[in-house]
């Protein structure tokens, strides 16, 4: 039992690298997208989940998923807890909360997707084609909802509508590789019964019975 190779895993795992170090660049260099709870540190786990996912050992589905699933958990507490660094950022009590409130279903909608992943992966308890079909559903919405509060912690600048977009495609990325690592668990093929050793333990038989002599069991021996 071998699974194959998943290439379309390992175009996105290279793509999440580069969009990832243009996004890490950008906000290091002029501010933060606000989107995710802190852009080094979310750009050293991705960057790991991204490096698994392109050597794709022994279970690299398991530990990505749980990568994830941390990444996720810490995206939530940022939605919590962070509102109060982004008071003087919107300047409104409004913007805030609906900020606040897209961050937060973008995330928990994040987390749900790869909950579900992580649980195919291990004990899938669904249909692959459900699995997926939820997978995508969710993060859908969370991507438009995270696309459609970016606006307000956006610039008109060039600088700022660059990291902006640089950090979504990350992103895009990002979902794109989780919905690939939903896959059908490889089937185990039955092994052929050796048909040599089942013929040589008949002819074993056969002789022990005094029904064949020893020339002609070592010459059927010797045909097999």
């Amino acid at each position: 039992m071998q699974k194959t190779y998943n290439l379309k895993l390992l175009t996105g795992g290279v793509v999440l690298i580069l969009t990832l170090i243009a996004s890490f660049v950008l906000q290091n260099s002029f501010e933060k997208s606000y989107l995710t709870f802190n852009f080094t540190l979310e750009t050293f786990l991705l960057m790991a989940v991204a490096f698994i996912l392109i050597l794709q050992f022994k279970s690299y589905g398991k530990t990505a998923s749980i990568i994830l699933v941390v990444y996720g958990a810490f995206n939530i507490l940022y939605g919590i807890l962070g509102s109060s660094s982004l008071s003087n950022l919107l300047g409104s009590l409004e913007l805030e909360v609906l900020f606040i409130l897209g961050l937060l279903l973008g995330h928990v909608l994040f987390e749900i997707a790869v909950l579900f992943v992580l649980l195919h992966v291990t004990q899938p308890r669904f249909d692959m084609k459900f699995t997926r079909r939820f997978v995508i559903g969710a993060l859908t919405a969370s991507l438009i909802l995270l696309i459609a509060i970016s606006p307000l912690v956006t610039y008109t600048t060039l600088p700022s509508v660059l990291r902006m977009v640089c950090a979504i495609l990350s992103i895009v990325a990002l979902y794109f590789c989780i919905v690939q690592m939903i896959e059908e668990a490889p089937v185990e093929e039955n092994k052929p019964v050796n048909q040599t050793s089942k013929k040589q333990e008949e002819l074993k038989k056969l002789y022990d019975r005094g029904l064949i002599t020893q020339s002609e069991y070592e010459q059927r021996i010797s045909d097999l």
